[in-house]
């Protein structure tokens, strides 16, 4: 079993609010620079650069896992992370929103419930995004967590977690993970999670979050 640190929010320069300097070679050196192992990528409504930066890694000694990602926003203006097996699957998913991708937060047609059905149709996991945030997330926009959306996980922003937010969280019995959220490379690694695992893949994600035959996730 490894310990393997993994920020699973990152931007690159196809997210309008992301600084220009997150193209794909800059990325996954700074976060091979900072120990991260696993890296998933999650514009806002699109996964069009996931493929560059998986190829950017695997040009470098040491270069991260690359997992493919999404942030959506929802018709309810709620930000849900996606992370899945392939570049593929992100894509597809991506293809259903159509949205404007020129505005940083555009809403897509679906509705919450709609936007994790979408998710898990394409075999990814829904992560409810940057919760303990009043802007942008579910209790944020909702005023509350509903009981009847199958989220695999609850992100804590890395300010909250810092702030010792997620134990607010803990409750509503739905895993706990936090991350960066990096729009600048400054920030990348400021949060993350230690994943035990046996190797940095999807699968293996995904079982850390179920703690599933031995594997754990938690926040650092």
């Amino acid at each position: 079993m490894k310990r393997l640190a993994a920020d699973m929010h990152i931007h690159t320069v196809l997210s309008p609010c992301a600084s220009r300097e997150m193209e794909p070679p800059a990325i996954v050196r700074e976060a091979a620079r900072r120990g991260l192992a696993v890296i998933a990528v999650c514009d806002h409504n699109t996964a069009g650069n996931v493929r560059a930066v998986a190829d950017a890694a695997a040009m470098i000694p040491d270069g991260p896992a690359v997992i493919a990602g999404i942030e959506i926003t929802t018709v309810e203006e709620a930000h849900v992370l996606g992370w899945f097996r392939t570049p593929e699957d992100a894509c597809a998913v991506a293809g259903a929103l159509n949205v404007d991708t020129a505005l940083p937060s555009a809403a897509s047609r679906f509705t919450l419930s709609e936007t994790v059905d979408l998710i898990h149709r394409h075999g990814g996991l829904a992560v409810a995004a940057h919760v303990d945030r009043r802007s942008f997330s579910v209790p944020g926009q909702l005023g509350f967590i509903p009981t009847d959306v199958p989220f695999d996980g609850l992100e804590i922003s890395a300010a909250g977690a810092a702030r010792g937010k997620a134990a607010g969280f803990a409750a509503h019995g739905i895993p706990l993970v936090s991350s960066s959220d990096c729009h600048f490379l400054e920030d990348m690694g400021t949060g993350f999670i230690v994943l035990e695992v046996f190797a940095p893949t999807f699968d293996e994600i995904a079982k850390a979050l179920g703690m599933v035959e031995g594997r754990g996730c938690a926040i650092a």
